[in-house]
């Protein structure tokens, strides 16, 4: 895999968190951005070519940034993922949609298409890029794929604190109330939990703090998040219809809706 970032640009104001995200990630990592804006044929005819340079350097922070642009004549997600596969990334770096309406930044949008058809990492960038993401938070349901993407997250930020994210409740909790019930579920699952964390890499587990968090995964997460001050949210996912399979269930999609802060989508392949 190559060192590059690509990252995609409609000359948005939304767009501009996304390409400084990607720029500051290139440094860190001595990396090239590829900067991605499609020429969608259903248009109408593109400007000219000189007229595109002007536009891309106009979004960048510094003129001098060391950036390669490339104007696929292609619907946009579509150009995204292939380029992406083309240039064999190591990320792929998109910025919401509409970041007024969270809910209208994911469904139906070229990042739902990317993080559903691409095999890259793809990180949402949905505030100003201001520090390194030097306190992640990820979340687990014990399964391998959020293994996969903590292991993967912890090489791509070596120098990352994370907070390991379990959320569990008692099992039919209407009928089941009696404080040793709550009791019994939580050991099991504290149980579960040195397991997983047993399987991690020696170099991982030192960086790793572990959270057994009472309530829903949406609730635990933002809680977590805030008391931590993370600035990125991992989630490992598995199989092409990412987020249908994603390690925290079907609730995946509303954490990405709800929660404001970037999100980083890492898919487990055929690792497991």
């Amino acid at each position: 895999m190559s060192k590059k970032i690509v990252v995609g640009t409609d000359f948005r104001a939304e767009a501009d968190r996304a390409i400084d995200r990607a720029l500051s990630l290139a440094e860190e990592w001595d990396a090239e951005v590829i900067l991605v804006h499609a020429l969608d044929p259903a248009l109408g005819d593109p400007p000219s070519r000189g007229e595109l340079d002007r536009r891309m350097r106009s979004v960048l922070p510094h003129p001098d940034a060391r950036v390669t642009f490339r104007y696929p004549i292609e619907r946009a997600d579509l150009a995204i993922v292939g380029i992406a596969e083309e240039e064999q990334a190591m990320l792929i770096v998109l910025g919401v949609a509409r970041f007024n309406n969270m809910r209208d930044f994911f469904l139906g949008t070229a990042v739902d298409y990317v993080i559903r058809h691409s095999a890259i990492p793809t990180l949402v960038v949905k505030n100003r890029p201001v520090d390194s993401y030097n306190q992640i938070a990820s979340a687990t349901d014990f399964y391998p794929p959020s293994r996969y993407a903590l292991e993967d997250a912890a090489d791509l930020f070596p120098d990352a604190d994370f907070q390991l994210i379990h959320a569990y409740r008692v099992p039919f909790e209407g009928w089941q109330k009696a404080a040793y019930v709550r009791n019994e579920v939580r050991e099991a699952e504290s149980k579960v939990f040195r397991e997983f964390m047993n399987e991690l890499r020696p170099e991982t587990q030192k960086r790793v703090t572990p959270h057994l968090v009472y309530g829903s995964p949406g609730g635990a997460l933002a809680k977590e998040i805030r008391e931590s001050e993370a600035g990125l949210l991992v989630l490992g996912t598995h199989g092409e219809s990412a987020l249908r399979h994603a390690t925290i269930g079907s609730t995946a999609s509303e954490l990405l809706r709800s929660l404001p802060i970037d999100t980083l989508i890492i898919k487990s392949g055929d690792r497991d």
